[in-house]
Order: C-alpha cells, then sequence, then structure tokens
C-alpha cells in the first residue's frame, strides 16, 4: 500500500524518529529533581562541615598562640592573637577581651548566618582545653569533628 507515492512503512519510521515524548522528558525531570533531592542537602551539610572545621582550626590557632605568650610572659594576653584570624563565616572573640595578664580566657566562634538545621551553633575553647558549644551538649564531639 502506498501513501502519496511513498510506502506507509517509510512514512510511519520518519514520524517515529522526531525528538522526545512529553512522557519521557517529564520521566526524566523526574529522576532528576529526586537526584538533587539527595544532592543538595548533602551538600549543604559538607559545606557546613567544612566552615565547623575552619572555626575549629582558628580556635586552635588562637588558643596555641596564647599558650606561647603564656610560656613568654607567664599569663595571656587576650589583646594579642586575633587580628590574623579572619573568617568569612565566623567570628572569633575572646573572654575577658583587652585583658594584657589575665590567667584565664575563653574564645568564641559564633557563626556569621547560622542555618535552621545547624545544632552546633557558637563554639567555645578555654584555657584548659574545654571545649563546649551553644546548641545540644549530645552532640558537642560531632560540631568539634574529634578535634
Amino acid at each position: 500500500m502506498k501513501l502519496a507515492g511513498r510506502p506507509i512503512r517509510t512514512c510511519l519510521r520518519r514520524q517515529s524518529h522526531r525528538g522526545f515524548s512529553l512522557l519521557e522528558l517529564m520521566i526524566a525531570l523526574l529522576i532528576l529533581s529526586i537526584l538533587l533531592g539527595f544532592a543538595v542537602p548533602s551538600f549543604h551539610r559538607y559545606m557546613q562541615r567544612a566552615q565547623r572545621a575552619e572555626a575549629v582550626r582558628m580556635l586552635l590557632a588562637v588558643a596555641a598562640c596564647q599558650e606561647r605568650i603564656r610560656a613568654q610572659t607567664g599569663h595571656y594576653d587576650t589583646t594579642r592573637c586575633l587580628d590574623a584570624f579572619e573568617s568569612a563565616h565566623y567570628t572569633v572573640s575572646v573572654e575577658p577581651p583587652d585583658d594584657a595578664a589575665s590567667n584565664l580566657f575563653t574564645l568564641i566562634a559564633e557563626p556569621l548566618g547560622p542555618g535552621p538545621d545547624d545544632v552546633c551553633g557558637a563554639l567555645s575553647l578555654d584555657q584548659s582545653g574545654t571545649r563546649r558549644i551553644e546548641g545540644d551538649a549530645a552532640v558537642t564531639a560531632a560540631c568539634w569533628a574529634g578535634r
């Protein structure tokens, strides 16, 4: 059988290879949205851990600087050591502030923009090495990442 001078099989074959159907596009979109649903929260948690690790590194470095000052002078100087450490995600402060001859100190790293699912909050470290968090105390080890 012929249709306009061409066999029917040839006409049907040409029409079936024109592109994707709406159903195929919707299935591909569904699969992509499921993959993104897993990838985006995982990436967000990874970024939170990386930023928290940066804050922990800064706290430990400032504490080491304070210990070097104490070894040289016999006391902590909370007016020094913070200038070299800046972060785009955390602010580091020291208690007591501006004390040139202190016997103790507490370093505090506060997040600039805590996320809604951040259970740690502000991290703190004192002269005896005690690590604390502003959030739930049960997750202190996870927030400090074993350091």
